[in-house]
């Protein structure tokens, strides 16, 4: 475990890249998205909350008038391989060439044993948090190729990682998460123009947070915000050659990477 200076990301940082940033009206999503964009980066954004993502759309270009955004609406939960190869399709005439995706959406109804989980929901978790990370890195695999240089982002999560009771679906999907994302990076090393990450959030002030910890004072957990600059970092050039590690965030100024 070695911890990580990041530096302070420039205005042409990520100039000429495109990036796609799933759940992008989340917490967390938003943050990537502003990051990005501060960085000179092509933005897609992909969310199911359409309100929510034009809300974003129209707080970026007031901040940035001349950013490059686009909107892909669409539910991971009932999404289909078919609809992946669209979206693919419909993706790859607007950015012909992808740089990175940020696989930041995620779903958590509420902590419970796994004897009471019912099946319905158990499938929809394992749907939106791991398979639809899966099934969309497939269907853009050839716009991420096209690049040679194209970083995939898979976030994780701090309390469920551990596998503990209580986080049934959700923690068996971080869990296998984070699998794929070492089995990619182990099978994209020879190539070297692709890497995949794991990246740990920690503490955050998010919805989830909330619900997974309802108690929780929220003034002692770390603001999304301070999320930024490791955004540029994973999908930006400065990663290269550092595929297949989990970076675990614990505030603005301390990241601890680990293989």
């Amino acid at each position: 475990m070695e911890r990580l200076s990041l530096p302070e990301p420039a205005a042409d940082t990520l100039a000429g890249r495109a990036f796609l940033i799933t759940g992008a009206a989340g917490a967390l999503g938003r943050v990537a998205a502003r990051a990005c964009v501060a960085a000179g980066g092509r933005v897609i954004l992909l969310d199911k909350d359409v309100p929510s993502l034009e809300a974003l759309r129209d707080e970026i270009l007031t901040e940035w008038p001349g950013a490059d955004l686009a909107l892909f609406p669409m539910d991971l939960a009932g999404a289909t391989p078919e609809h992946y190869r669209q979206l693919a399709e419909t993706l790859g005439r607007y950015a012909p060439v992808l740089h990175g995706i940020l696989h930041s959406a995620a779903r958590l109804d509420f902590l419970e044993p796994l004897d009471c989980l019912a099946p319905e929901r158990w499938f929809a978790s394992l749907q939106v948090n791991l398979n639809a990370p899966y099934l969309l890195t497939w269907a853009l695999l050839p716009l991420l190729k096209a690049s040679r240089d194209a970083s995939v982002v898979f976030t994780s999560d701090s309390a469920a990682r551990r596998a503990n009771a209580y986080w049934g679906a959700y923690g068996v999907a971080k869990v296998g998460l984070e699998a794929l994302a070492r089995i990619l990076a182990a099978e994209w090393e020879s190539a070297g123009t692709l890497r995949a990450h794991v990246l740990v959030p920690g503490p955050v002030r998010t919805p989830i947070r909330r619900r997974a910890f309802p108690g929780e004072m929220e003034k002692r957990l770390t603001p999304p915000q301070s999320l930024a600059k490791l955004y540029v970092y994973l999908l930006g050039p400065a990663s290269r050659g550092q595929s297949g590690y989990t970076y675990i965030h614990q505030d603005e100024w301390h990241v601890l990477r680990s293989r």
